[in-house]
């Protein structure tokens, strides 16, 4: 079975319902093991959602 992790990159953003967010390459990692699974992926090259959610890319 494939993970879903395999389907996007490590630059590829997480957010959650709280508007928390980080890169999925950080979720991978284990750095948000304490979040909640129920978070939305959007890619890094969605600059118009990322604005939307004021995520600031590189």
């Amino acid at each position: 079975m494939t993970s879903i992790f395999e389907k996007y990159d490590t630059d590829d953003y997480a957010v959650w319902p709280d508007g928390t967010s980080a890169t999925l390459g950080e979720v991978r990692r284990g750095d948000y093991a304490f979040m909640s699974d129920d978070y939305e992926i959007v890619r890094q090259d969605d600059l118009s959602r990322l604005h939307e959610l004021g995520i600031e890319t590189g």
